[in-house]
């Protein structure tokens, strides 16, 4: 048997396994040319660009997990690539190795960074095991539902805290978790070389922004149906894409407290079982998540009908830019009042003030602050790349993954001891605002440039 061709077709198919989008490629080329230096450097004394690079290594892993379990689905169910000799084992030998090397990287950077006490070899196991179930989860249930795959992390997440009373890296625990994750793999094996696709099973991910933006407007339509009512205003209803009526925003956020709630549930259910100061934690970052996506949920519907709302309405520039902040203001206030009111009065009767009134009224002024910080740089990427979703969907993540590591590193909220001092509070955020108040001037002083015809085009 001749090797090369064996080494060129395997290589070929990890290209487009684990690199099959630009961004990823971007991503490894960025941690590669900061680790490197980083390994050097660090044997100068050195260490935060090597800190830098582990950082980005794991961000890189995830987002090649996250892509892996679709794209082998894609793979198999391709009819180009089917036609392939051994297609199934190569990408099952591929999958494999892929999470054996993620759980080894993911150990070494533990042991790296908390050398004192680690025991490497029950980590490894339950690493590698973790990783295997969500990594096979994903893979089935994807195969038969690709919608239901966004339960997948609940389920796992529900498994790892009802256990999170064991001692879970014990050394004597390592030969069960191989056990458990040989099994996986064993299950994995028999259904893989039996199923067969019936169709063939796009990777969304791996979509470019025109064809995810055309499904998100597919998607926004046929919810919008199902949340219909009488619309209350023509302006209100061109900016949301959907019905502005009180009936349909009943609807549509009794939908989303539902699913607040039962999130909540969970999360109480563990916070009651573990220490106060990691139950105050997890419920502030629980709470601090859903301030963001929610803001960013209703500036999204803003950015993709703005200039239907100009083309549409007598409003001037001037009168549209305000009308839009008004409108993002209210949305946001009105889609987060019922959640700081259910989380209030579960915090003070049934978690006993596990987060104080000081600590709830920084966390929701912080939140609002990046979300409002948020709204001027979205405006500002409407302005400058004529409404680019795959900007907006770059550029707002970072600043804001930049600023939690802000908030990180000056211990406000999330921090290693989080401050108690109100003039820790008030600096960081007066600082938000002086950037909330530079993105309104900016964008107030560049609206009148703006060319809607361009961004419909």
């Amino acid at each position: 048997m001749n090797i090369q061709p064996l080494l060129n077709q395997y290589w070929r198919l990890m290209l487009v396994m684990l690199l099959p989008a630009r961004y990823v490629k971007w991503l490894g080329i960025l941690t590669l040319a900061v680790l490197t230096p980083g390994i050097v450097l660090y044997f100068f004394d050195i260490s935060f660009v090597l800190y830098i690079g582990s950082a980005l290594t794991l961000l890189l892993l995830m987002m090649v997990g996250m892509l892996v379990p679709g794209q082998i689905l894609a793979l198999r169910s391709s009819k180009q690539f089917q036609c392939l000799a051994d297609l199934r084992h190569h990408l099952f030998l591929i999958a494999f190795c892929f999470w054996m090397l993620a759980a080894l990287i993911l150990t070494l950077t533990m042991s790296f960074f908390e050398p004192k006490g680690f025991v490497f070899h029950s980590v490894f196991a339950l690493a590698f095991m973790a990783m295997s179930c969500v990594a096979l989860l994903f893979a089935v249930v994807g195969s038969y539902m690709q919608a239901a795959q966004g339960f997948v992390p609940l389920f796992v997440w529900i498994l790892f805290f009802s256990a999170k009373s064991a001692n879970l890296f014990a050394e004597e625990n390592a030969g069960i978790y191989w056990a458990v994750s040989a099994l996986l793999w064993l299950v994995m094996f028999i259904w893989w070389f039996r199923w067969q696709p019936q169709k063939y099973l796009v990777n969304f991910l791996t979509l470019p922004a025109a064809e995810m933006q055309r499904l998100q407007m597919t998607n926004t339509q046929a919810l919008a149906a199902a949340f219909s009512a009488v619309p209350k205003t023509l302006a209100g209803s061109l900016l949301v894409g959907a019905s502005d009526g009180t009936q349909a925003w009943c609807k549509r956020e009794l939908g989303q407290l539902v699913f607040f709630v039962l999130m909540l549930a969970f999360v109480f259910y563990w916070v009651k079982k573990i220490p106060p100061a990691a139950a105050g934690i997890m419920l502030s970052i629980y709470l601090f998540i859903f301030i963001c996506i929610r803001g960013s949920v209703i500036f999204q519907y803003i950015f993709r009908n703005l200039y239907r709302l100009w083309m549409n309405s007598s409003y001037s520039r001037a009168a549209l830019l305000t009308y839009i902040e008004q409108q993002y203001i209210l949305l946001l206030i009105a889609s987060l009042l019922p959640a700081f009111l259910v989380v209030g009065l579960i915090n003070h009767y049934y978690l006993n003030d596990v987060l104080s009134l000081f600590h709830l009224a920084y966390l929701s002024l912080i939140g609002l602050l990046i979300c409002g910080m948020s709204f001027y740089l979205g405006l500002f990427i409407y302005l400058k790349t004529a409404a680019s979703f795959l900007w907006l969907n770059w550029v707002t993540p970072i600043v804001n993954i930049a600023l939690i590591g802000l908030m990180v590193y000056f211990n406000i909220l999330f921090g290693a001891d989080p401050s108690v001092e109100h003039r820790d509070y008030l600096a960081f955020s007066a600082g938000l605002f002086i950037l909330v108040l530079v993105g309104r001037t900016w964008v107030k002083s560049q609206w009148h440039s703006i060319n809607f015809f361009r961004v419909k085009n």
